[in-house]
């Protein structure tokens, strides 16, 4: 038996003694270098190296080989306006599938040798743990295990758009989910809120100011999402519905309508025309509506802004705007000018990796859902070629060619059949 670590990495002899090991005749050997996709300049295409070395696995990490890469709007969004980008040259990408090879872990984590898991990089500064390269490294808490009757390559793109629409829903407007046989509780915002050491600084408004407990989100209340035919508008729908909220969506019917009719969004609206859009949801949606999504961006945020069937104001008496009733999550960009009676909320997304109670419990919840087919994945459209075209496929992204559907890279072909995924031996 080996175990499969970096000559960097220290650990005690207690740590060494629980380590997860493998039989080397059972895994493919790890090479010693790998290809990388890296961006040496902003606004540029990304350049193809054949001799990067694998990411170092550190204690509490676990080494995967990428099999598939999910596209996101953040990987082009970044390089062209160099957001968030550590020094250079870097890689990048947010999320990825594949198969589990080495590990450094203790024995509470309980993922195993050949399992397949989705991975999100919400740590975009640790290069380790990003998508655009044959070998990434990430967190046990993090990992979210393949179900073995799922085609992993078809849940290759979903992983930003969960963790976003999770956060958004469980930590921002504060709904409480249920997961497991017995239907235990779980709240997001409750979890991050008990550990205030795993949230950093920039986010601690967010989680502590900005939402009064008296006016989280309950069940039966209504929910509107603009962008419902986003990947992210897509899972949070079904969220918001596994929450026991009520949702109005908006979109283009004319494209998206049998879609949204099957994710069960209860009342649909047409966003073709802002103006009658408002009339409709006066018309169709009784009592209050004092929750939204925003998908889209910054214009569409300001509409939503001026639901009309917001709840009276009311003045705030706690930090940050806490007791205010409505409140719209911006999921890419805030409105313009602020309405007073609302609260803004930035997904603090960041909370996946820092906090292993909000990223774990999101990590399981997720392997429970596919599992239980409680959550439909979004339409994808597999990119054969491997790392060479992503630039490619990054440039329909942002020229809008991907509408409702996530671009799928296939890097590697699987080499088992669906149900022998998780039995490798």
């Amino acid at each position: 038996m080996t175990v499969i670590t970096s000559s960097k990495t220290m650990m005690t002899i207690a740590e060494a003694s629980t380590l997860t090991s493998f039989a080397t005749a059972t895994l493919k050997p790890v090479p010693y270098s790998q290809r990388q996709l890296l961006l040496h300049d902003p606004r540029q295409p990304y350049k193809l190296h054949t001799d990067k070395e694998i990411p170092e696995l550190r204690f509490g990490d676990l080494l995967v080989e990428v099999y598939g890469i999910g596209l996101n709007q953040i990987d082009w969004n970044t390089t062209d306006l160099g957001l968030v980008l550590p020094s250079l040259p870097c890689v990048n990408g947010r999320e990825f599938i594949g198969r589990i090879i080495a590990s450094n872990v203790d024995r509470k984590c309980r993922l195993q040798p050949g399992e397949w898991v989705l991975a999100v990089s919400t740590d975009h500064r640790d290069l380790r743990k990003a998508a655009f390269q044959e070998y990434a490294i990430v967190s046990c808490y993090n990992a979210m295990r393949i179900p073995k009757h799922v085609e992993p390559f078809q849940v290759a793109s979903m992983g930003v758009a969960y963790v976003a629409a999770g956060i958004a829903l469980g930590v921002c407007l504060g709904v409480t989910f249920t997961k497991g046989p017995k239907k235990r509780e779980f709240n997001l915002l409750e979890n991050a809120r008990m550990y205030p050491e795993d949230v950093p600084d920039d986010l601690a408004d967010e989680v502590f100011d900005a939402m009064a407990p008296c006016y989280q989100a309950q069940p039966g209340e209504w929910l509107l999402v603009y962008g419902a035919s986003t990947i992210t508008g897509q899972i949070a729908i079904q969220l918001a519905k596994l929450g026991g909220l009520k949702v109005v969506g908006v979109a283009d019917l004319n494209k998206h309508k049998p879609l949204l009719q099957l994710l069960a969004t209860d009342v649909l609206v047409d966003g073709s025309d802002l103006d009658q859009a408002k009339r409709d949801i006066k018309r169709l949606i009784p009592g209050s509506l004092r929750f939204a999504i925003d998908a889209v961006g910054p214009e569409t945020a300001e509409w939503c802004q001026q639901s009309p069937t917001n709840p009276p104001p009311v003045d705030p008496v706690t930090r940050g705007g806490g007791s205010k009733l409505s409140h719209l999550v911006a999921l890419r960009g805030k409105p313009e000018t602020i309405n007073p009676n609302i609260q803004v909320h930035t997904v603090p997304i960041r909370l996946f990796h820092t906090s292993q109670y909000v990223g774990g419990h999101l990590s399981k919840w997720l392997y429970e859902l596919l599992d239980t087919n409680k959550l439909q994945p979004p339409e994808v459209e597999f990119v054969p070629g491997g790392l060479a075209a992503i630039n490619g496929a990054l440039e329909r992204l942002k020229q809008g060619k991907a509408s409702g559907k996530r671009l799928v890279i296939r890097v590697k072909e699987l080499d088992v059949k669906i149900g022998q995924l998780s039995q490798m031996e």
